[in-house]
Formats: structure tokens, sequence, C-alpha cells
């Protein structure tokens, strides 16, 4: 089979330009040229993939022929460590049932009244008529979300907000890093790169001192990390500091910034269509009667449910993911040579009109189950598939859940902006956070 080659790009720097410059519309580009198509990032060529049937071969049949890596996750490799969300196949096989327990769905009722109590104090502060910087918000939300669910026996109340202050550095210096294929760039010790060290050595040092209070205590106090320290494999071996470490950085990572992204696309979407807006506070309204929100509550809010799922599919936050051919293996008739960069866009994905009818409409109905049922499973792609997808998906899920109720049940969010001007590199995210809050 003749491979779909893309035409254009610079010397040295291929196609990376055209990824920087307009990557919403380059990977859609990508996507509408064939089902593989090779470009160059940098002097390395790439392949990108854009249809279900070889996002299953990708995730899941031919997953052994294929790594976590490529250009983000090298540069995201020194925030995540070994975790399970950046390690390689071998370690994540180790590891993903040493974790597992602690995000077992027994677990969230136990998380859910964390995420509850935290997003019920936020909401108590918000001010009728005020504005707010919705975005940062959130982040405060779901960073002390986790670092409570994460370390309940930490009664040092500093620890959420020195992690938040460190994050938002590292994160944003991931993707600046990733698509700039100029390596001896990144070395030299410009701003940029000493804060990003600086930020780096504050976040090693407060999780190695919350994991040394832990291993002095000897205390189950029912959170994440205490399931973590008593986890063990079939011989009966834990997780070193170090391992749980790394966990501690990736669920840092992975549990917090894209949680708070995917509430800020919600507000904007909720603005835009109040129709919808309307049926969910209708809903909310029924189930919960002005109280708070519990875990049995969950499977009651069936419309809110499917207005985050949809949200979940117009803004997938992690917009562009990477892995690289261990070996050599063939997709779709076109040979993939070992050591090649593979990427898959969950935007261009969820935007493509042959998996969904009219992709760019905001419709929550389109998650009914009888109109669910005829999509392809590795259509939609927000927490990935196979053996190395999303651990904490249901976590993830539970706190959208319980945000949306808390902060969209009893307050209407307007926007300064109105236009949010969609920005993707290290996430999918828009420009503008703030809001106008009006009290319903």
């Amino acid at each position: 089979m003749t491979i779909n080659v893309l035409p254009g790009g610079l010397p040295l720097l291929g196609h990376a330009v055209d990824l920087l410059r307009r990557p919403l519309e380059f990977v859609e580009q990508l996507r509408d040229t064939g089902s593989v198509v090779r470009f160059n990032l940098g002097p390395r060529p790439a392949y990108l993939i854009s249809t279900p049937d070889l996002m299953k071969e990708l995730l899941i049949t031919k997953s052994h022929c294929f790594d976590k890596g490529g250009p983000l996750f090298k540069q995201s490799k020194p925030l995540l460590g070994n975790g399970l969300v950046g390690c390689d196949r071998e370690q994540a096989r180790r590891a993903r049932p040493l974790m597992q327990p602690a995000f077992h769905h027994s677990r969230l009722a136990r998380y859910t009244e964390v995420m509850a109590q935290v997003s019920q104090e936020i909401a108590d502060e918000w001010v009728d008529g005020s504005t707010v910087d919705f975005d940062a918000l959130m982040n405060v939300a779901t960073m002390d979300a986790l670092t409570r669910c994460l370390f309940a026996g930490v009664k040092d109340t500093d620890t959420a907000a020195e992690v938040r202050a460190v994050m938002q550095v590292i994160v944003n210096g991931v993707g600046r890093r990733a698509f700039i294929p100029i390596s001896f760039v990144h070395k030299l010790p410009l701003p940029p790169k000493l804060r990003e060290d600086a930020a780096m050595r504050e976040l090693h040092r407060v999780v190695d001192n919350v994991i040394a209070e832990y291993r002095r205590g000897g205390v189950d106090h029912g959170d994440l990390m205490s399931m973590m320290m008593m986890a063990q494999d079939d011989t009966g071996t834990g997780m070193t500091d170090t391992q749980l470490h790394d966990e501690v950085r990736s669920m840092m990572v992975a549990g917090t910034e894209t949680s708070a992204t995917m509430l800020l696309w919600m507000a904007y979407a909720l603005h835009q269509h109040p129709d919808i807006r309307d049926r969910m506070h209708e809903e909310l309204d029924l189930v919960l009667a002005g109280r708070r929100i519990d875990y049995e509550d969950m499977p009651k809010l069936e419309y809110t449910g499917r207005v985050v799922q949809e949200a979940l599919r117009m803004y997938p936050v992690a917009w562009l993911l990477t892995r690289y051919a261990t070996t050599d293996v063939e997709l779709d008739g076109v040979h993939i040579p070992a050591g090649a960069d593979v990427m898959f866009s969950p935007y261009a994905l969820h935007m493509d009109p042959r998996n969904f009818d009219d992709p760019r409409r905001f419709d929550p109905d389109r998650w009914l189950p009888e109109r669910a049922r005829s999509m392809h499973r590795q259509a939609f792609l927000p927490f990935g598939a196979g053996v190395r997808k999303c651990i904490g998906e249901s976590f993830a899920f539970t706190e959208m859940m319980i945000m949306v109720a808390t902060f969209f049940g009893s307050w209407n969010l307007t926007p300064v902006h109105v236009d949010p001007e969609p920005l993707a590199s290290t996430t999918y995210r828009p420009r503008h956070s703030h809001f106008v809050l009006s009290r319903r």
C-alpha cells in the first residue's frame, strides 16, 4: 500500500511550525489526508493514525508493538518519572495491579465525600455578581480534592497550596518543549528553564516529606496513599519510596490540570447552550433538592452524566497523544519501522463526521443508550483504551460530576470574553477564564 505523505515542511523543522501555529487544523488535515499519514516533526518522520479501527490496533490488539513515547512523553518524563502515566509497558504491567485497589469502585464513596466537601467550601465563598478566574478556582478545587484524597493523614493544609504553586510552571513547560524539536535550546539556562527547575525541586521536596511522614506514622488513613503503601504483588513486595514518589507525581499531573480544564470548558458550554443548562438544572433540583451531592446520587443524574460525556467529547483536554513502535509493525498496510513516533488525536477523532453526526454540535442526547450503542468504542477516547487506559477514569468522572453539580447547580456563569479562544499546547484549553457569577 502506498503511504500518504504530507507535503510541505521546512528544513530541520519539518511540519513542527504547522503543528505549533495551527495545531487543531493540522491534526484534522492529517486525518482527512488518510488513515495513516507520515509527516516530519523536526528531522524525524512521524505517523498520525486517525480511524477507530486503527485506534483499536494501536491501543489493544497490537499494543505489544508500541510503548508510550514520542516528543510529548519525552518532555513529560522529568515530571511524571516512572509513574503509571508515563512508565514503559513492562513497568506498567507490574505497577498497575499495585495501583488498582486504590481506585476500586468500593473506595469511590469515600473520595466522593471529600470531593463534595472541597467543592462546597469553594462555592460557599462565591459572591453574587462578582468576577472570578474560574480556571484558577478549578485548579484549587481539583488539587485540594486530590491532595485530601491522597493525603488524608497530612494535617498541614499548606501542602495543596505548595503543589499548586509549582505544578502550573512545570506543566506549561512540557508543551513548549515538546513541539520545538531543537533540544539544545531547552538546555540553555534561560528564565523559563530556571523557573521549571526550581519548581521541580520544590515538588520533589513536598512529595518526599509526605511519604516520610506516612512511613513514620504507619497508620491506615483510608486514603490513596495508605492504599498504595499497603499494596503488595504476588511475591509480597510493596512499593518502594521511589515508586510511591513517582505515582504521586503522576496523579498530581493527570488528576488536576485535566479535570480543571474540563470544568472550564463546561462553563463555556453551558453558557452557550442555555436550554441544556436549564434541563440539567431541572434534574439537579429534582434529585438533590438543594442538598450536597453524595455517591448514591450519581446513577440518578442521567442527563447531567450525558452533559459531562458530551463535554469530554467536544473538548478533549489531552488532544494529541504519542506512542513509539518497539518493533517493525504494519497498520492498514503501511509499514511502521521500529523506533518511529506514532501519534493519535482524540480531538480529530471526536470531530470526525464519520464517527459522530454533526460533531461540532453540543448534543448530550447522543449519549442516550439507543444512540450510543451504534458508536465505535475506539471513536471516543477521553481516557484512552486498552491496557494503558487511564486508571483514574472513574475517579475523574466522579469528580467532574460532583463539581458540575456543586458549581453549576446553584450558579450561572457568564464569560467576560464570549469567545474562549481555544488553545492547543500541552492541553486543549480556553485562553480566557474569567466569569461573572450569578446565583440562580
